[in-house]
């Protein structure tokens, strides 16, 4: 059998061969022999893009290196000023399309880039985070191999640093992520609204859309700023869209001091409840009851916020120190517990 027909960009793109990690490493991903590219779905991604200039060249090379033959890749940035036009700029020639004009923030932008998209599947990739080696391959390989029609796939995301030093996984989850309750009875599509308490957890670096699904139910909400995401998995579940899972991981999600949802966890989570309010005056019956009880649970818990905050926060103070100056107990303690844990 002849090895694997290797994915390669024109002549001319910018390859680095003085650095060999991902995504500056010169060697694209390897097509599976499995792979007919004649039914390779085109896959549209979309860029919103504002002032970060420090990342989104990893950004960039992250898609293009792919690798992946049938690509459209657009970026829309909302009039950057710190040089990110120049980079874009830089990687002009492969976009299918690109703008720097003021927007009204990032849910614009990516209605404005699913707008422009051609393919068949859409996606985007903020500015911060970045696809791994083989992403939109193995998201091709789930919708050309299911035996059903597929609208939605979510794949594992790594938690990364500011350096894209892994610092955790954030698997996709359908009523099995941490934290959930137990005591929850599900709902139908309202569990993709309620999802702190239903346990579904679908992180939206590793999400990918038919693109005539995400037009159906309207696009992103411009209103929102930090859970548009959340927001727009409630209307595709309630159309009666579900996602696929891939346990592999696709995309890496850049933590770092200048990051919005970082750094305003409660504003995030007021806009989660503002969703569920919307909700509420929508529909009736069960739904609405299941709604209003999940928008009192989520008020408390948001009101809780600092204070479980200061605890956790003064739990890693005392275990550094026991661990410093008590290693002997800290290593019991820790022990106990790892007994302990079911």
């Amino acid at each position: 059998m002849p090895p694997p027909r290797m994915i390669s960009l024109e002549p001319g793109f910018p390859y680095d061969v003085e650095r060999n990690t991902w995504p500056w490493r010169p060697t694209p991903y390897i097509k599976p022999e499995r792979m007919d590219s004649a039914v390779l779905p085109k896959i549209s991604i979309v860029t919103p893009s504002f002032n970060q200039g420090a990342y989104i060249e990893e950004t960039i090379r992250s898609v293009f290196l792919q690798g992946y033959p049938n690509l459209e890749y657009i970026i829309i940035d909302g009039g950057s000023t710190d040089g990110t036009l120049e980079i874009i700029k830089k990687y002009e020639p492969w976009l299918a399309y690109w703008e720097s004009i003021p927007d009204r923030g990032q849910s614009h932008a990516i209605n404005k880039g699913i707008e422009r998209a051609n393919g068949d599947w859409v996606a985007w990739l903020n500015t911060d985070d970045i696809y791994l080696q083989g992403a939109l391959f193995k998201v091709a390989l789930t919708i050309v191999q299911s035996p059903e029609p597929v609208s939605w796939v979510v794949g594992t995301t790594i938690m990364t640093d500011s350096n894209l030093s892994e610092t955790g996984q954030f698997p996709p989850s359908l009523y099995t992520a941490p934290g959930r309750d137990v005591n929850y009875v599900t709902a139908g599509w309202v569990d993709f609204v309620s999802t702190k308490r239903s346990g579904i957890a679908l992180p939206q670096p590793s999400s990918f859309w038919k693109r005539d699904a995400v037009n159906q139910v309207g696009g992103i909400d411009e209103t929102l700023q930090y859970a548009m995401d959340h927001e727009l998995y409630g209307r595709m579940a309630r159309q009666g869209f579900r996602p696929v899972l891939i346990e592999e991981a696709l995309a890496c999600f850049r933590t770092h001091h200048q990051q919005k949802t970082s750094n305003f966890p409660i504003a995030f989570w007021n806009e989660e409840l503002m969703i569920v309010h919307n909700w509420e005056s929508r529909v009736n019956g069960i739904e609405r009851q299941k709604l209003e009880s999940y928008g009192r649970w989520l008020n408390v818990y948001i009101k809780s916020y600092p204070c479980r905050s200061f605890l956790h926060n003064s739990q890693i103070q005392f275990m550094r120190i026991l661990k410093s100056r008590f290693g002997s107990i800290y290593n019991w303690l820790k022990n106990y517990y790892r007994k302990a844990d079911p």
